[in-house]
């Protein structure tokens, strides 16, 4: 029974000490102040300092967000005008191999007496053989160039 004792104040003392904070705060306050009041009516310097500085954080971050879609946007029509040069670099590829085609074969298509498109001769002659001209031998002279340290 002595050991009871103890306890039995312990809890009595602390239903007390919950009537005295129920009493001196009329309602109960469930959220935390998190900015104190302030004393004056204007703000210090840090913190006007602090709210232009997050102010053109904010402003240069929507900058560079703008500027990363102007870029995006130029890169998209860039690569959309390199794509249609190389359709016409194909195309022009394809009319001049048309043209050089009906070119080259066109003095021998009218040649061919109203015949049209190319046909197999009828004789092959056989041309002989022609000696090239003779070469001169390259001989290099006694002095050609004179001797220099760097080479």
């Amino acid at each position: 029974m002595h050991s009871l004792e103890p306890a039995r104040s312990l809890a009595a003392r602390q239903q007390e000490y919950i009537r005295k904070i129920d009493a001196s705060v009329p309602y109960p306050h469930v959220v935390p102040v998190l900015v104190p009041a302030r004393a004056r009516r204007h703000a210090p310097l840090l913190v006007k300092a602090n709210h232009v500085l997050r102010t053109t954080l904010i402003a240069l971050c929507g900058i560079a967000i703008l500027g990363y879609g102007l870029d995006v946007a130029a890169s998209n029509d860039v690569g959309k005008l390199q794509e249609q040069a190389r359709r016409l670099s194909e195309q022009n590829t394809e009319l001049s191999a048309q043209l050089l085609r009906v070119i080259s074969f066109q003095g021998i298509q009218d040649n061919a007496l109203g015949s049209l498109g190319l046909r197999v001769p009828e004789q092959v002659l056989i041309a002989k053989e022609v000696q090239p001209y003779p070469l001169v031998p390259f001989q290099a002279q006694k002095h050609h160039l004179p001797l220099m340290a760097g080479y």
